[in-house]
């Protein structure tokens, strides 16, 4: 027997498990490898996983796809803004808005995977270590301005300014206007530019910060215009050829002033006695009892001849006549010293007496008025509207404030004397121009005058909603030759001193026109019996009682015409109506 082939035959073929497995084992691993490796290598082609840019998750994504999700945010996605309850939709493109997208794409990629070696960082994919989150900010801008010349746009369509004061030509009366809104620009930059750099659609809305602009108020230009639209109305042509209105009025508290032709000149009329009373407490330190007794007469009463004694009496010489020429002089020195630039009385005031028909050597402007208007002015005595507000103010300055004209002659008048001067104006009393226009027992110091073609008047008004002076002048050319103006002259002076009395105190107008007591005139004045009564520093005191009629020791009528008492004329007009 053979025992060796016996054992090989024992033996016989194994199937190579193992070594099969193995291979297997190996491809498996290579396949694995090269999967992970394939897909490792796309990942790298990618984003990262955990990659924000610009506050947005794109990660895994593509750059294009990255990039179009921001930009469609960004550029795309409006921000709404508020103007009050308007919506406004900006597009940022509309405003050169632009993000840096390629920056951005750059920083992301220089913060990925794929800044590190490939293998390293396939082992580290292998192991499945974890990747630290990748943030790039936004990079974005837009133009210098060009939001600022947006939102000036925006502010052009719906900035609303604030309404002028309104006036009621019925009632003559002033109200408040409508209040203003306007964008405030440089507040609603931030906001917006905030909102740009968001991403959040709740963030991109802007209420855009508004400031309220309070109603307008009137002021003087307010009562300017409302001066001139009277007068359209009432049909009396201002700057006309045939009728002319000069107003001036002042604020006290304030000094604002509304001007119309104020610079025109006019016939003084007896509104020349202001600067001859001014000139009387110039020249005087101490004022005599006969001299008040011309003075009131003179204010009260009009009276041409005591004016022209006044003057008399302030000038030198040895007669009447160089003394009343030097007083002429003295007066029309006085009141161009002061400011009242175009004021001058050349001869004496009309007396009916030919020894005062002269002219006197007297100082005159050096430059003329408004030459563009003629109003016919009395070529020996001249004013303007503004010279007598002028006057009337430094009387008040002198009287409340120790200063104008006590500033200007401090060695010649005394406040006190400022203060009788404004307490004798106050006591005329003629119940028409601007003193009709005023709620009864309203304090007004004025003086009138009215002749041929003109009538004036000028005063301060003491008002509850403050003090003021104003002055007006009508001129009426004379073409039906009767001398006299017109009753719509008065008129027109009256309605707008109740409109100015309206504007200074616009809680208590005076509503309705108050009816004359003589509508064809002024009544008569009231002055003094006798010299002894007169107190400057009281005007009524001897001469109207409490409820302002007459007293026994006054004059109704004037010196030389005392007469006893109407009732201001209307016993004679009720006469006149039984017949």
């Amino acid at each position: 027997m053979d025992y060796g082939r016996l054992g090989e035959r024992r033996r016989g073929f194994q199937f190579p498990w193992l070594e099969i497995i193995s291979s297997l084992l190996l491809l498996a691993a290579i396949v694995v490898t090269m999967l992970e490796l394939i897909a490792y290598s796309e990942q790298r082609n990618s984003l990262p996983t955990d990659l924000t840019v610009a506050g947005i998750a794109v990660g895994g994504l593509s750059e294009a796809n990255a990039r179009a999700r921001w930009e469609n945010i960004y550029l795309k996605q409006p921000i709404y803004l508020y103007y009050g309850s308007s919506p406004i939709v900006l597009y940022p493109e509309e405003i050169g808005f632009r993000v840096a997208s390629e920056a951005m794409l750059a920083e992301a990629r220089a913060q990925s995977t794929r800044a590190q070696d490939f293998w390293v960082g396939f082992w580290n994919y292998l192991e499945r270590r974890p990747v630290a989150a990748v943030s790039v900010p936004l990079i974005a801008d837009y133009p210098a301005g060009a939001l600022r010349e947006y939102l000036q746009g925006i502010a052009a369509r719906y900035d609303a300014q604030p309404g002028g004061a309104a006036y009621n030509l019925d009632t003559l009366t002033f109200g408040m206007g409508t209040a203003g809104k306007r964008l405030d620009i440089d507040a609603a930059i931030p906001l917006i530019e905030r909102a740009l750099f968001d991403p959040e659609p709740a963030n991109r809305r802007v209420v855009l910060p508004i400031v309220e602009i309070r109603a307008g108020t009137q002021d003087m230009a307010t009562l300017r215009q409302a001066i001139l639209d009277l007068m359209g109305r009432m049909g009396f042509d201002y700057d006309g050829p045939q009728t002319l209105a000069s107003v001036y009025i002042m604020d006290l508290a304030t000094g604002q002033e509304v001007s119309i032709l104020a610079d025109v000149a006019h016939s003084a009329r007896s509104v020349i006695k202001i600067p001859i009373m001014i000139n009387l407490f110039r020249k005087e330190l101490l004022v005599s009892a006969e001299e008040a007794y011309l003075l009131a007469e003179s204010i009260l009463c009009s009276n041409n001849s005591a004016s022209n004694y006044l003057m008399q009496l302030s000038g030198e010489g040895d007669s009447f006549e160089p003394q009343l020429r030097d007083g002429l002089r003295q007066v029309s020195c006085t009141a161009q010293e002061i400011g009242a630039l175009h004021t001058y009385i050349s001869a004496p005031l009309y007396v009916a007496d030919r020894a005062y028909e002269f002219e006197a050597a007297v100082c005159r402007p050096s430059t003329p008025a408004n030459t563009a208007y003629n109003a016919n002015p009395d070529p020996y005595a001249q004013t303007t509207a503004q010279d007598i507000g002028l006057l009337l103010t430094q009387i008040y300055d002198c009287a409340y404030h120790n200063s104008g004209l006590r500033a200007i002659y401090p060695d010649d008048i005394t406040q006190t004397e400022c203060q009788q001067m404004l307490e004798l104006l106050s006591g005329n009393r003629i119940d028409r121009l601007l003193e009709l226009g005023l709620p009864p027992g309203t304090r007004i110091a004025h003086k009138n005058g009215w002749g041929f073609e003109t009538s004036a008047d000028g005063g301060i008004v003491f008002s509850p909603g403050g003090d003021y002076v104003i002055v007006v002048f009508t001129w009426e050319q004379d073409t039906d030759g009767n001398g006299l103006p017109t009753l719509l002259s008065w008129e027109v002076i009256e309605e707008i001193s109740r409109l100015t009395y309206n504007y200074f105190n616009p809680d208590a107008p005076l509503l309705t026109r108050r009816e004359p007591i003589n509508p064809y005139g002024a009544i008569e004045c009231v002055s003094f019996m006798s010299p002894e009564d007169v107190n400057l520093n009281d005007i009524n005191q001897n001469r109207l009682d409490e409820n302002g009629l007459p007293l026994p020791t006054a004059c109704y009528g004037g010196a030389g015409h005392c007469k006893p008492f109407d009732n201001w004329g209307r016993d004679a007009q009720q006469g006149m109506s039984a017949q």
